[in-house]
């Protein structure tokens, strides 16, 4: 009989919380990858992301047996993994990383030029094109943490606002404002077309992890 994931993962939780140790590595397996995403998106640097995600699941498997199935498993991970984000970004706020965006990477096209040739509307759907998404993701660095990490969850992991709100702590008001906001900001440092277009109700369409 078919499961949808949320109940396939709570049985294979069971298994886990009932002593069996290797079930674990199926939940690694099926969420690794979401995991890995949301914390590269948020610190910017893949071998921290990846020892980052390795910390997710040694954390989530230490506290495994709390876990009650009152949000999917996927949510309460990438909880883990935010709060981690978090930690890191208090330790490391003295030192703030600069981004230089001074010079593309050699070989590739302009994230400029690609625009004007483009002329794409809203900042999500940049990510869907090759060659100005690693910039638009370095921008994505520079905007304040709280904009960073809400784009991120609701744009490109594409959860709800009531499971970001149970990741972050936040009610869905303020959290719907943050995503607003966000796209808002990254518009204006591509020079996008205006903010007008969204409202008016174009569909920014689902963004595919990569």
């Amino acid at each position: 009989m078919f499961l949808p994931r949320g109940d396939e993962d709570l049985q294979v939780v069971r298994s886990v919380q009932g002593g069996d140790r290797d079930a674990f590595r199926t939940l690694m397996d099926r969420h690794g990858d979401a995991v890995f995403s949301v914390l590269l998106r948020l610190v910017g640097v893949r071998d921290l992301a990846e020892d980052m995600a390795q910390e997710t699941f040694v954390r989530a498997y230490s506290a495994i047996r709390d876990f009650r199935g009152e949000s999917q498993f996927r949510t309460w991970l990438i909880q883990i993994a935010v709060n981690l984000a978090r930690d890191r970004a208090r330790s490391e706020s003295r030192r703030p990383v600069i981004i230089s965006l001074d010079q593309d990477d050699p070989g590739t096209l302009s994230a400029r030029d690609s625009l004007v040739d483009h002329a794409q509307p809203d900042p999500i759907r940049l990510l869907e094109q090759e060659e100005v998404s690693s910039r638009l993701e370095q921008e994505l660095l520079r905007l304040p943490a709280e904009y960073r990490e809400v784009f991120v969850l609701k744009h490109v992991e594409g959860l709800s606002y009531g499971a970001i709100a149970r990741i972050t702590g936040d009610t869905v008001g303020s959290l719907k404002v943050r995503t607003h906001r966000s796209r808002r900001m990254l518009r204006e440092r591509f020079g996008a077309a205006p903010e007008a277009e969204v409202e008016n109700g174009r569909d920014p369409g689902a963004i595919s992890r990569r």
